[in-house]
């Protein structure tokens, strides 16, 4: 075990750079960007949004259909004999006169027309605004999704981070256990001490190092989850630390963060969903009354058949479809319309509210974070203090091996809750961000 825990340590303390390849939180927000499943599927919703933008602009121009037909019959449509009358008998000479007529026994026909409306009740016009309206919400969810992504991927940093901080902190105290047991073992061999000091040292190394195997196993899957969040999931990847990370250290409040959250709430990517909901509501009205409009259209249209002989027509017309019976039920196809703009411009106002609190609840948990940390930061000196009183008590008989031992596990806990609350201060940071429009 002890050649395990001196593996790991050579392990963090190195970098892992031979095994892996190491990012900045930079580097994987820009991997995550172009990689992450949600942020793909969010730009495929935009192009298909635009599709539908393209789709809706063909309705300005006319409806061309052409048709045709053709046939062959085992017999004439239309056949009779022809018998003359007597007197014209006598002078028409024989055989200038077919003796019977047949008609249609095969033909062709084909007609082409164009109609070019003119005024559809506006669904044309609405048509085209509501699907701008979705590509401008598909854009928006898409700034969701990549906040989402965003703070997903510092989340993920940041438990890297921890957990490494984690494993210097046991490789720390394993080294004064290490320690330790050399210096009670000498003490046993001398008889200063009763030999149940040195098991219980034995039994706390013991612990710290099954503490270690699980932190970096931990350590292991929580870099496979951000190898896989940021598309390298074949890959064994590592997160550096930031450049101005100092352990021990307690960054200020960032008070320049801080915004007015009722001017804020217009820049955030779910307020301007919600307003394109409600203006998406407004053109889907605008439609329902316009399906039961007038509809006026002109046209041209030209035709040939050979049925009856070869001919050709062409005409121009125009025509004027009013849906007299369709308001029966159209009406309430509107008002249903209606109702669900009233519940978007409400929709609108609650969420609202509740975004403004989410921005001051964000700010709140910043502020908190940041009185963790100070108190974590405070709790590393006093421990230390604690674990060296305790130590030297020890060694001059005036206190316990268990005290020592708990001394140093307060020790690690103090070092452990700081690199939490570092990480926990950074995330809220980005959450508060995020949660503001910035």
């Amino acid at each position: 075990m002890k050649k395990i825990i001196t593996a790991i340590c050579c392990l963090v303390g190195c970098g892992l750079a031979t095994a892996q390849a190491t990012y900045t939180l930079d580097q994987l927000k820009q991997l995550a960007v172009e990689n992450n499943y949600s942020l793909r599927s969010a730009r495929n919703a935009i192009q298909q949004s635009k599709e539908v933008k393209s789709e809706a602009f063909t309705k300005f121009f006319p409806r061309v259909s052409a048709s045709g037909l053709g046939f062959q019959n085992s017999k004439p449509l239309i056949e009779y004999d022809i018998e003359l009358p007597e007197v014209l008998a006598a002078i028409v000479p024989q055989g200038l006169l077919p003796a019977n007529l047949s008609l249609m026994k095969k033909g062709l026909y084909g007609a082409v027309s164009a109609v070019q409306p003119v005024f559809m009740g506006g669904q044309i016009i609405n048509g085209n605004k509501l699907a701008k309206v979705g590509i401008e919400a598909s854009e928006l969810q898409m700034e969701v999704s990549a906040d989402e992504v965003e703070l997903t991927t510092e989340r993920y940093y940041w438990q890297v981070v921890s957990l490494k901080e984690k494993l210097l902190t046991l490789a720390t105290v394993h080294d004064m256990l290490e320690q330790l047991e050399k210096d009670v073992s000498n003490m046993v061999r001398v008889g200063a001490v009763n030999r149940n000091d040195l098991l219980q040292v034995q039994l706390r190394k013991g612990e710290v190092e099954s503490a270690t195997v699980e932190v970096e196993n931990s350590l292991t899957t929580v870099r496979q989850l951000l190898a896989q969040h940021v598309g390298k999931a074949d890959e064994a990847i590592d997160a550096t630390l930031p450049e101005d990370f100092v352990f021990g250290q307690v960054p200020d409040l960032p008070i320049t963060l801080r915004q007015d959250h009722h001017a804020a709430l217009a820049a955030t990517p779910q307020y301007r969903l919600l307003e394109k909901n409600v203006e998406g509501h407004h053109l889907q009205h605008a439609m329902a009354v316009g399906q039961h409009l007038p509809y006026v259209g002109v046209g041209a249209s030209y035709s040939y058949n050979d049925w009856f002989g070869k001919s050709s027509s062409a005409m121009v017309f125009a025509t004027v479809y009013v849906p007299i019976s369709g308001w029966w039920g159209g009406s309430h196809n509107i008002k249903k319309k209606s109702l669900a703009l009233e519940d978007a411009k409400e929709q609108l106002q609650d969420n609202s509210q509740k975004l403004i609190i989410r921005m001051n609840n964000a700010w709140a948990a910043v502020e908190t974070s940041h009185k963790k940390l100070i108190i974590a930061h405070d709790a590393i000196a006093q421990s230390e203090e604690n674990l060296r009183l305790n130590r030297d008590y020890y060694r001059v008989g005036t206190t316990k091996m268990t005290d020592l031992l708990f001394a140093q596990e307060q020790f690690q806990q103090a070092r452990d809750r700081y690199t939490d609350a570092y990480a926990d201060f950074q995330t809220k940071q980005l959450e508060y961000r995020q949660a503001t429009g910035q």
